[in-house]
């Protein structure tokens, strides 16, 4: 199965039971996803000066919805073939558990890139979409604290070293410079 070809109210239906594929990790990928596309809608017609790098953000996060696309599909895939094996009582070995862990690290690092780009949108977007950027901003710093619990314990006991220590320190920063622009720019429309 391939969460990307469900319609939403299939995913919801399929959600909604005790062995659900996908999962909370393919689910935690799909939201990363929305989030990101959300920035788009901050997106300006004009962007003046600006121009050249809008171009480049704009191309980036469209590039970084298209990798968690197949990124949450990568984690329905590696998902069951673990719990297949376990299923079957085959020897699970330090690779499935690495690769059940490889899409929720990919998330991270892609999420962290969303969160630097979404300050841009944030800082110089249409100040009536500012509300979506906050969703954004909100979402993805989620997402990464969301992919804490697969990654632990997917690593749990394996000799593949990620420091989700330093990634959530880094999320928190990039979160935090958002919402103090997010804040900045409210106080801005309250003035005038």
């Amino acid at each position: 199965m391939k969460i990307n070809e469900l319609k939403v109210s299939d995913l919801l239906e399929e959600t909604r039971k005790v062995n659900a594929k996908p999962g909370g990790g393919a689910i935690v990928i799909l939201t990363a996803n929305l989030a990101v596309n959300l920035i788009l809608m901050m997106d300006r017609k004009n962007w003046g000066d600006l121009s050249a790098v809008a171009d480049e953000n704009r191309k980036l996060i469209k590039e970084i919805s298209d990798i968690l696309t197949k990124c949450a599909d990568e984690d329905v895939y590696y998902a069951n073939l673990l719990i297949e094996k376990y299923k079957n009582k085959e020897e699970l070995k330090e690779k499935d558990f690495i690769d059940a862990s490889k899409p929720q690290i990919k998330l991270n690092t892609l999420a962290l890139k969303a969160l630097e780009v979404l300050a841009f949108y944030l800082d110089h977007g249409k100040r009536t979409t500012l509300t979506d950027g906050e969703i954004a901003n909100e979402m993805l710093f989620s997402v990464v604290k969301s992919s804490v619990p697969t990654i632990k314990v997917n690593l749990n006991g394996v000799n593949y070293k990620y420091n989700i220590d330093e990634v959530l320190r880094d999320a928190q920063k990039l979160y935090q410079h958002n919402r103090d622009i997010i804040e900045r720019r409210k106080a801005w429309q309250e003035f005038m």
